[in-house]
């Protein structure tokens, strides 16, 4: 183990599958800090100082040239930006050896640090640590205020971490997490933790704390990662892959002295391009069917598209096609509050009175206007309404999400639902068929959310439950993961989605959306149990937070917000009984708080019908609704005829899944 100065290094994490580790822990060796020079292209310019003195076999004098050309070209930037409260304390918790993630206390790793501790019971503390997250809040506070202290920190902790994790021992087993072979050294792990030590750099590089010593001790741990990626990245699809080599990309850009930082930039560009398209559908949308783990992909696919283009390296035109859509899924799919819908393990900030430029998606908008050179994103972020399309509502059928909405603006009608084939890892939930619901500047009936991954296994198996989510359910098992799309069409006045699961032996849940006279707007739902599958059929539904009536004889239940509310319905004669259920909302990682839930329970089995009206409204006077099917209906036949009334209005519904045409013809008033 190299003799090293003190320090240690924290980390972000994001936990899913691991691909193994099929090398023997030893067939990889940390470079010796003395032989960095031997690394480096020291012919380039600028870099005549440390050549000379490296030649002439001054290696201090040569450590000490090299810090001077960094910081030269890195230059202390002219305004530094001043960290927020919470950031301060948190660096100021850092240089103390105390670290917080997630929504834990923090907890004082004293001086010897342990970086294998898990103070929280949560792999992803663990994970966070590894990949240096504290890091970011350092750089902050040492750029905001020059305070030796932090950057002091970033050097000890960072060496302490290299001295402890050589790549020798890169096949050790967590103690805690013993499936988790070579934990520190995963690929997420190195990915996440090269590239944030590749952005504290050109800012902790002024510090009088940053050393030419550490400068040859950093330098060498940096080419430790770019070999163990080279020689070991993640091959198959899925988040993790782009992640680790967007961090192999940015690090070759950030230290392009390096003889091998083109050809590690093609290679990263190589792989994240074959990695990228095969986790991506052709209409734009990450396979994990997960909107959080969609973002990742793209910003990490973008970063290693923007470090090829800065140097030099053609990117294909299929990858920058593919980012495109990517991005028009965004703009399409975003929420009313510039969210992402919470289908699967994603999580939604609640953003209440704050100010739209702060709303999640916002940046990421104004940035792909930028890209792409499109002034669409913008005006989505900033609702510039003469530059969005009259199209509000959009279908992504490949990935089987959908969003029905009537207008661009904060009082829009919102309705996303979720039908998807299988995902290509755990991320994704057995609900197909659910949906949620915004309407009039507030969320009325949202997803249940994940609420967690590794500090409450029985809470995150309760949120991954088909029952707690908007769909059907048979004896309340979990349904099989078998979405398909069956009738897709978009007009101003009325938007229809046909979707159907292969849920059960012997039963196929098939959906029907009608969003119905779109500027007031309401939607009917019918839902089929098709098969001969014995038990009892459920069709489960979940509210926001708050006051609930629910009102079994009638067959409905409404919200009780001052302003805006939701109605749901159906035929207070229909063969269904109402029935209150466990509710649970859970918005972020470790939070959630209850909520109101119920059921409408079939009195026979598949085949059957439910038909449902769900309408939301301002204000807090209910509307009347009503809806029949025609009385031939047959279960599963291709043609479907209804009538349904609302807002004093009615109207004729049908489908015909044979011609993949679907129809809404007004009636009385």
């Amino acid at each position: 183990m190299r003799k090293l100065p003190f320090g240690v290094a924290f980390l972000t994490v994001l936990v899913a599958s691991a691909a193994p580790l099929t090398a023997r822990p030893d067939d990889l060796h940390s470079l010796n800090p003395e032989q960095v020079f031997d690394k480096l292209d020291l012919t380039r310019p600028g870099l005549e100082a440390v050549r000379a003195k490296h030649e002439a076999g001054d290696r201090p004098g040569a450590l000490q040239a090299l810090l001077s050309y960094y910081r030269a070209k890195y230059p202390v930037p002219k305004k530094a930006e001043k960290p927020v409260g919470s950031v301060h304390k948190e660096a100021d918790q850092v240089v103390n050896h105390v670290f917080q993630w997630g929504p834990y206390e923090a907890a004082d790793y004293g001086q010897d640090i342990n970086w294998e501790w898990d103070p929280r019971g949560d792999i992803e503390w663990v994970a966070a640590v590894y990949r240096f997250y504290w890091a970011r809040p350092l750089t902050r506070a040492y750029r905001a205020t020059r305070h030796e202290k932090y950057a002091k920190a970033f050097v000890e902790l960072t060496s302490d971490w290299i001295a402890k994790h050589p790549l020798e021992k890169r096949g050790k087993t967590h103690y805690v997490y013993k499936r988790w072979r070579g934990f520190a050294w995963l690929e997420i792990q190195t990915g996440i933790r090269i590239r944030l030590i590749s952005e504290a750099f050109p800012v902790m590089i002024h510090a009088k704390a940053f050393t030419p010593e550490f400068l040859g001790v950093l330098l060498a741990s940096v080419y430790d990662h770019q070999l163990k990626t080279e020689r070991f990245p993640r091959k198959s699809a899925h988040n993790k892959a782009l992640m680790e080599q967007h961090g192999f990309a940015a690090t070759a850009s950030t230290f392009a002295e390096f003889k091998e930082a083109r050809h590690w930039v093609e290679l990263a560009l190589t792989r994240s391009r074959e990695n990228f398209l095969a986790q991506v559908t052709t209409d734009g949308v990450q396979r994990e069917w997960s909107f959080g783990y969609h973002l990742c992909v793209l910003r990490d696919a973008t970063g290693v598209m923007r470090v090829a283009e800065s140097m030099g390296v053609a990117v294909p035109d299929d990858y920058r096609s593919r980012l495109r859509k990517m991005n028009d899924y965004v703009f399409s799919i975003a929420t009313p509050d510039l969210g992402g819908p919470m289908f699967g393990d994603a999580s939604r900030p609640l953003v209440g009175d704050m100010a739209r430029s702060r709303w999640p998606l916002y940046k990421l908008l104004l940035e792909a206007s930028d890209q792409w050179d499109d002034p669409k994103y913008a005006a989505r972020a900033r609702l510039d309404r003469k530059l969005l399309p009259k199209p509000t509502s959009h279908a992504f059928p490949e990935a089987g999400i959908y969003a029905m909405r009537n207008d661009w603006g904060p009082d829009q009608i919102y309705f996303a639902l979720h039908c998807s084939p299988p995902a290509l890892s755990g991320h994704d939930q057995a609900d197909n068929g659910t949906f949620e619901l915004y309407a009039y500047g507030r969320w009325l009936m949202p997803d249940t959310g994940f609420f967690t991954y590794g500090h409450d296994p029985q809470g995150r198996a309760w949120h991954r439950q088909t029952r707690v989510h908007q769909t059907l359910t048979l004896d309340g098992k979990t349904t099989r993961i078998a979405g398909r799309q069956l009738l897709w069409q978009t007009s101003p006045e009325l938007d229809v989605l046909a979707v159907e699961n292969a849920s059960y032996k012997g039963l196929v849940h098939r959906r029907t959306v009608w969003f119905v006279d779109k500027p007031q707007g309401f939607f009917v739902l019918l839902d089929e149990a098709i098969g001969d599958a014995q038990g009892t059929l459920e069709l489960h539904f979940q509210f926001a937070p708050g006051e609930v009536n629910i009102d079994p004889e009638r067959h409905r239940a409404t919200t009780a917000f001052d302003d805006a509310n939701v109605l749901v319905w159906t035929d207070p004669k229909g063969p269904v009984t109402m029935h209150e259920e466990e509710g649970w909302f859970g918005w972020s990682y470790g939070h959630r708080k209850p909520r109101k839930a119920f059921c409408y329970r079939h009195a026979a089995s598949a085949p059957a019908t439910f038909l449902t009206v769900i309408c939301p409204y301002r204000g807090t006077e209910c509307p009347e609704v009503l809806a029949t099917l025609a009385e031939e209906t047959k279960v599963g036949a291709n043609r479907v005829e209804l009538q349904a009334t609302a807002f004093g209005k009615t109207w004729r519904l049908g489908r015909d899944l044979a011609t993949g045409k679907a129809w809404c013809n007004a009636g009385r008033e």
